[in-house]
């Protein structure tokens, strides 16, 4: 790939003062089910470039999928053409240059079994993954009837590449197996449906039979519920139900460039305390079998664990190098971008962590009367800017002196930097779900609209 990259920087380099180069070569391999039958097999191999060149302060890109020397000449010329067409931007100081940290390679972020399944077709091994989420799903044993609906399987290999005119010149890889499984459990007319899934950087890891017999447990569990009354509630988060309020709020929120654009209520924030003093959160693009971990982050820069609260207290924004120039503070390596895209900054494993820990079942005995969520439905309508959410409460239990029981039509409202201040114990069960590592948390109250 970096032959091909050099020819094209090269030829950009007789037409603008300086380019980039960002590759993407990916080998994916992946099977969807539908209720317990095989729907559709692919193995798909995808190639990317993507080019950025600067043109007396103007910006152009464009991006290509093919690999001809013809078409990448093509893809430089629309960049320049869309640099000259563009205004100059006063806040851009330049491409970044060569890292005085050196890079660091995230451990077991790559599994030559993987590889070696994908490389040899894998449809057999994929299927007889899928077929223990289903044996792990028929061997619990359960009170009332449930399906599967849908599944999925994945295994992929990816390389990165990036280089650019002012010496950055960079490469990682890694393999990921990803697996899901949603089941609907009924009862009389009533239905309700579970998912549970995973993923990992190493096949050994993955436990595809759990997979299956989780997802039976959360939409049994959920059956029979029991309607709340609308009042302020102790509420414990699983880690699911954490990401997914997270991406749409705090993680965008601490991202440089909306802080930057007076878009996120930590604007003017740093050094202030806006969580709870037992909450530190780290972002760690480096940290072994993470998800996102990466050498380097999309414009080359090495990947690094940048601090952004510690014991409550606000200490950093997460940086690509553009916003990094802004500030006029140094890039904390996490420039996200696909081929197809410019970059900016986003999380790689945003970890939730701190003190003042305990079990599951140890935070549920602390609580007399409150509310267990498995996930929630409509986080994507968060305000990003304000931080108020309205959810629906999905796969809930509600706990009674330490006990659960199921409960239904429930929604909760509240405001993202106040449930961070009223985190009151964090849990011992750490997982991923996607760019968040995180356990379950317990807060104080919340708001519950039945």
């Amino acid at each position: 790939m970096f032959d091909i990259l050099h020819k094209g920087l090269n030829k950009a380099l007789e037409a603008c003062d300086h380019a980039e180069f960002f590759g993407e070569r990916s080998d994916l391999l992946s099977i969807d089910l539908e209720r317990d039958e095989v729907k559709k097999l692919k193995h798909v191999k995808s190639t990317g470039i993507g080019v950025r060149v600067v043109l007396r302060g103007k910006i152009g890109f464009s991006y290509t999928t093919a690999l001809e020397t013809a078409k990448i000449e093509d893809c430089i010329v629309h960049a320049i053409k869309q640099a000259k067409a563009s205004e100059e931007d006063r806040d851009f100081a330049g491409l970044p240059e060569p890292s005085k940290r050196s890079y660091k390679k995230p451990e077991k972020n790559f599994d030559q079994k993987i590889l070696d399944l994908i490389e040899g077709g894998g449809s057999e091994d994929g299927i007889r993954y899928c077929k223990e989420m289903l044996t792990g799903m028929k061997d619990i044993e359960v009170n009332a009837a449930f399906r599967p609906t849908e599944g999925s399987f994945a295994a992929a290999h990816e390389e990165t590449y990036v280089l650019n005119s002012e010496g950055i010149e960079i490469a990682d890889a890694g393999t990921y197996v990803a697996a899901g499984l949603q089941v609907v459990a009924s009862e009389g007319e009533e239905e309700i449906s579970g998912y549970e899934g995973n993923v990992s950087r190493t096949l050994a890891d993955m436990d595809f039979t759990w997979i299956g017999s989780e997802a039976v447990k959360i939409a049994v569990g959920s059956l029979g519920g029991k309607r709340v009354q609308m009042k302020e509630l102790p509420v414990v988060f699983s880690p699911r139900a954490v990401q997914s309020l997270l991406e749409f709020t705090l993680i965008p929120q601490l991202s440089a460039e909306n802080v930057q654009r007076e878009q996120s209520p930590y604007y003017d924030k740093k050094g202030m305390e806006i969580a709870s003093e037992i909450i530190t959160i780290v972002d760690d693009g480096t940290m072994p079998q993470g998800i996102n971990s990466r050498k380097m982050d999309g414009e080359g820069i090495p990947s690094e664990a940048t601090s952004l609260v510690e014991k409550g207290i606000l200490k950093n924004f997460l940086y690509d190098s553009y916003t990094a120039n802004k500030d006029a503070v140094v890039s904390t390596g996490n420039a996200l971008r696909n081929f197809d895209n410019l970059p900016a900054p986003g999380a790689t494993n945003f970890i939730i962590n701190g003190s003042s820990k305990a079990s599951k079942e140890e935070m549920l005995a602390e609580i007399r009367e409150g509310l267990f969520i498995t996930d929630v439905i409509g986080a994507h309508t968060a305000s990003r800017t304000s931080g108020d959410f309205s959810v629906v409460a999905q796969n809930t239990s509600g706990i009674k002196a330490g006990e659960l029981f199921p409960v239904k039509q429930v929604m909760i409202t509240g405001n993202m930097q106040e449930v961070l201040k009223h985190v009151e114990i964090i849990g011992t069960d750490t997982r991923q779900i996607y760019n968040a590592v995180s356990p379950s948390i317990m807060v104080s109250k919340l708001k519950v609209v039945s």
